[in-house]
């Protein structure tokens, strides 16, 4: 056999077995990223860098990357507490070019706290999976003489109308979480929106506000330098990043919240295009590296998702969160 026809049978074989691992992705009026195995992947995210939205996507875009082969790139676009990147992601193109890293603000919170929604969260996007889950812990500051939940909610009580917790803005995932808080605990405190965690954590720092609420990762350099002290955590079991702090079930409250990171490819994308995404998803979570870089910011990796899934946890959280919303008369 000549070199030209070697050449030429071991190029058909590498068709063919492209196109039974993939079906459909090599026809060539199929998808552009189907077309090309090295086209650059823009994962957009609504928060700007250096916050934990973005700091998920460096991690996960990085396994990503190593299991798709595909270059990625994080395209930061902030504001409008997550929604603009959402808006901006409802023209992107459907052939896995743009995926979207929404948090719970971008897919939940902040679309249900406006009087006129920009876009439905449930049926606008394809949801590709649920990556993880970082519960919410509450944080005070020194000067408060309380140690736990408990001391929290019998100080406030004693003190009505006296605290006040800072947050990341009106309708924010932190911002509902600390008002179900509250809710439960019927207690008077006053809410202090600032625009965005950062400001929130400075004015619980400086006895501004008396606590906030944030994720475990991003409060936890504060605590172990005692500048704040975390009390709680409302996740369901103790987190393993700080064994040491009991959660809001502990101290009788069924308080469970959170942020998560979920990953979207625009409606009407392909599932020629979508199938192979989500199985790189799989295999980028079931990494132990990524596991425990997550792990030790406070994030739960969630090591089994699916589109399905993805679905129906937006779809519930949204009918969770929605009454609340209702009830403080949110309608940005």
């Amino acid at each position: 056999m000549t070199d030209t026809k070697l050449a030429s049978l071991q190029r058909r074989r590498l068709i063919q077995s492209a196109a039974v691992a993939f079906p459909g992705l090599l026809l060539g009026v199929g998808p552009a990223l189907a077309r090309s195995p090295d086209a650059l992947i823009k994962i957009l995210v609504g928060f700007p860098p250096g916050g934990s939205g973005d700091t998920f996507a460096r991690i996960f875009g990085s396994a990503l990357r190593e299991e798709m082969g595909n270059s990625i790139v994080i395209d930061n676009k902030p504001g409008a507490g997550g929604m603009t990147v959402a808006l901006v992601f409802l023209r992107a193109a459907k052939d896995g070019s743009e995926l979207m890293l929404a948090t719970g603000s971008t897919a939940i919170s902040a679309p249900i706290s406006h009087a006129k929604p920009p876009y439905n969260a449930v049926t606008d996007f394809q949801w590709l999976g649920l990556l993880s889950n970082a519960p919410f812990v509450i944080a005070v500051n020194p000067s408060l003489p309380v140690t736990d939940l408990k001391g929290l909610v019998a100080y406030a009580k004693a003190h009505p109308n006296k605290l006040s917790y800072g947050h990341a803005g009106l309708g924010t995932t932190v911002h509902l979480a600390a008002e179900l808080f509250k809710s439960m605990a019927g207690i008077d405190v006053a809410d202090i929106a600032y625009n965005g965690s950062a400001g929130a954590i400075v004015g619980a720092l400086s006895g501004e506000v008396q606590f906030v609420v944030e994720t475990s990762g991003t409060l936890l350099p504060y605590h172990k330098s005692g500048k704040l002290r975390i009390i709680t955590s409302m996740a369901e079991v103790r987190e393993k990043n700080i064994p040491n702090i009991p959660t809001a079930r502990e101290a009788g409250y069924d308080l469970l919240a959170g942020t998560a990171n979920l990953l979207a490819a625009p409606l009407g994308t392909p599932q020629s295009v979508i199938e192979p995404i989500s199985l790189a998803i799989g295999r980028a979570m079931a990494r132990p590296k990524l596991q425990a870089q997550l792990l030790q910011l406070g994030i739960e990796p969630v090591l089994k998702t699916s589109p399905a899934q993805a679905q129906a946890f937006v779809a519930a959280e949204v009918a969770r969160w929605t009454p609340l919303v209702k009830k403080l008369g949110i309608a940005l």
